[in-house]
């Protein structure tokens, strides 16, 4: 890594007083004043191993002082946290370490820099494998993630001791990394070693199979882009998020994902909700799931769309006066769309779909601007009746919008008299008899 490139930059080096940790150090220290980054150091003391783990965080201390390195200490009782929060030893270690990471950054430093090295990506690598990750979970870790460093990440262990030793570099050896108890320490004392004796030259194997595989997935993601369209939101509950269909899984998997974020849903959907808003594709249209944050995914005609869940039944929209004497629809709770009953059409292209006219005197006084309800039915222009739902249906109007669009028609009864902004009903319509024409116009709110 080309520490020029961080430069007038301040790192923070996660130093734990173990050779890693104290050889990049020790390089960060060489190399500051030349390449002119700002150099700090943080320690961690987990409260695990009592009075050794002191020892270690009092020795790391020592050589900030002898090195004139600023160091930020934290200590925490990790075990009790393991135990309150129903997490595995390892899993409260890290998450106590990156807590104080971030704490520092933005503050006291722009990088944090570890001492990861090629046999932990190999050990990452085969550790992620094992647990059935796909290609973009095997491509294991990155120089530069975000604001963390791993300038040793293409040094293996055997050249780290190398430096160490040529350097006299001072360190402290943890027993621990010694104890199989750990998930990865059962990888890289047991496992790593036999699969190296297996097939020689298995953990560079390991770190060139991790550097195609983000080749390969940062391919596809990019192709899988041109699946994920943001169009203009139809309603208030509408992304504007759609994802188009795929032939191939692989393109529709990442699409997936990519819209996912793109809704807000960072970290708690799983594979099984990728899996979910994937079989969308090959469900009946108005399929819908519902996913993390409020999400709902529902596949449309020819796409799957995103909308934020609804939380509650919206009210009827009855007829009333507005300030000009035209009949409209008010409700405080109408969401995305209100329809209005006006004596001549309007000159502006404000209105949503079609703007509908009628025969003002068949229509009659108990019918109010409602949504839609189970049960409803049309006649639609021309004769014909059927349930509004399928008349809906069979003109394509997406489920979202359908859920929101004004429905002019009985209070108490089903019969539907127009479907604001698509059709009226043949009982409404114009005809030679007709006096008076008036016409409903829908907006959107």
């Amino acid at each position: 890594m080309n520490m020029r490139e961080f430069s007038g930059k301040r790192i923070c080096v996660a130093v734990s007083g173990g050779a890693d940790s104290m050889a990049l150090l020790h390089f960060m220290k060489t190399r500051a004043r030349e390449d002119g980054f700002f150099l700090s150091a943080v320690n961690c003391e987990h409260g695990i191993r009592g009075k050794e783990s002191l020892d270690d965080s009092r020795f790391v201390k020592e050589i900030c002082r002898e090195w004139e390195i600023p160091l930020f200490f934290f200590s925490a009782d990790c075990p009790a946290e393991a135990a309150r929060d129903k997490v595995s030893l390892e899993t409260a270690a890290r998450n106590f370490r990156y807590r104080c990471f971030y704490s520092l950054l933005g503050i006291e430093a722009d990088y944090i820099a570890t001492a990861h090295h090629a046999d932990d990506e190999a050990e990452t690598v085969l550790f992620r494998l094992c647990r059935g990750a796909a290609l973009s979970g095997a491509k294991g870790m990155e120089p530069v993630s975000g604001n963390f460093l791993r300038p040793f990440l293409d040094r293996t262990k055997a050249e780290i001791l190398q430096y160490v030793e040529r350097e006299k570099i001072p360190f402290r050896e943890d027993k621990t990394n010694f104890e199989e108890a750990a998930t990865r320490n059962k990888l890289r004392l047991r496992i790593l070693p036999e699969l190296e004796k297996a097939i020689p030259g298995t953990a560079g194997n390991l770190v060139r199979f991790a550097r195609f595989a983000a080749e390969d997935d940062a391919f596809l993601y990019e192709r899988s882009k041109e699946l994920v369209k943001e169009v203009f939101p139809r309603s208030r509950r509408d992304t504007g998020l759609r994802i188009k269909f795929s032939d191939s899984p692989p393109l529709m998997r990442r699409a997936c994902l990519i819209a996912l974020k793109k809704a807000g849903i960072e970290k708690d959907y799983t594979s099984a909700h990728l899996e979910a808003v994937c079989s969308l594709e090959n469900l009946q249209t108005g399929s819908r799931i519902s996913l993390p944050d409020g999400i709902e995914a529902e596949r449309t005609y020819d796409e799957i769309a995103l909308f934020f869940r609804r939380d509650s039944e919206k009210a009827e929209r009855h007829i009333g006066k507005d300030s000009d004497g035209r009949d409209a629809s008010e409700t405080d709770d109408a969401e995305g769309y209100i329809a209005e009953i006006c004596s001549s059409p309007p000159s502006e292209e404000t209105h949503f779909g079609k703007i509908l006219r009628f025969d003002a005197d068949s229509l009659p006084d108990t019918a109010v601007f409602r949504l839609k309800r189970e049960g409803d039915r049309f006649e639609k222009f021309g004769g014909g009746s059927k349930p509004l739902k399928k008349y809906l249906i069979d003109k394509k109007i997406p489920k979202d919008i359908r859920e929101e669009l004004p429905v002019l028609a009985e209070t108490q009864g089903t019969e539907v008299y127009a479907v604001c902004g698509v059709e009226i009903s043949d009982k409404i319509k114009v005809s030679e008899k007709t006096e008076r024409i008036k016409y409903i116009i829908v907006r959107k709110k």
